[in-house]
């Protein structure tokens, strides 16, 4: 699976942090590299949607 839209899925909150990390086989601070190098990453949907917590 590609690496980009298995950090997509993790953003949208359709998998957790420690999925995330077991799918694409990195430790914490492998993901946290990871995550923020991709965040200047555009997002893979022509349509995203956005989803917001509410504290």
């Amino acid at each position: 699976m590609d690496k980009h839209k298995v950090i997509e899925a993790y953003r949208r909150g359709l998998i957790t942090l420690q999925e995330c990390g077991q799918i694409l086989g990195a430790e914490k601070q492998q993901l946290d590299d990871l995550l923020r190098v991709d965040h200047s990453r555009q997002p893979l949907g022509s349509n995203p949607f956005l989803m917001v917590d509410h504290f």
